[in-house]
């Protein structure tokens, strides 16, 4: 009997939001330089779109946390939902619930490197060029295409 390729989806290869850089002055308080927030408010409930999203949070998936050779990293990531725990042991395909692993992608690392500009002005002023990367690089194993339309969802959301 023939044997059938596993096929793996990399959350890294998913194309993810970009962070824009932040401008901020140079002197006076940094609260000044911060765009505002925004805020939208919820014109209607939940309907029948949120009930699928919860359905699908509950189905289980294939997964495969990345191994690392990064000595500070967590070897056994382990995620909690509604005090809920899913470890996670690197290298090994694991069958966990959708929820878990949208939290996964979700997982990300920003820093920031700084740049001196100036701005209109002429004002000397710093430019705070973020880096964003997946905190635990994962791939999903043989995951039905909704999976994967979710995923890259998820990770252009940022």
């Amino acid at each position: 009997m023939p044997r059938m390729q596993r096929k793996f989806v990399d959350a890294a290869e998913v194309e993810a939001g970009v962070a824009q850089p932040r401008r901020m002055k140079s002197t006076g308080p940094a609260k000044e330089s911060l765009e505002p927030a925004v805020i939208v408010p919820a014109d209607k409930i939940p309907g029948k779109e949120w009930a699928d999203q919860m359905a699908m949070n509950e189905e289980f998936v294939n997964v495969q946390v990345h191994e690392t050779t990064d000595k500070q990293a967590n070897q056994i990531p382990d995620l909690y939902i509604n005090g809920v725990p899913q470890r996670f042991i690197r290298g090994q395909t694991q069958a966990v619930r959708w929820k878990f692993v949208e939290l996964l992608a979700r997982c990300v690392e920003t820093t920031y490197t700084q740049q001196k500009y100036h701005d209109d002005n002429g004002v000397e002023a710093i430019r705070n060029v973020p880096h964003t990367a997946l905190k635990y690089s994962f791939s999903l194993v043989d995951a039905p295409a909704k999976f994967h339309e979710r995923l890259k969802a998820v990770r252009a959301a940022g």
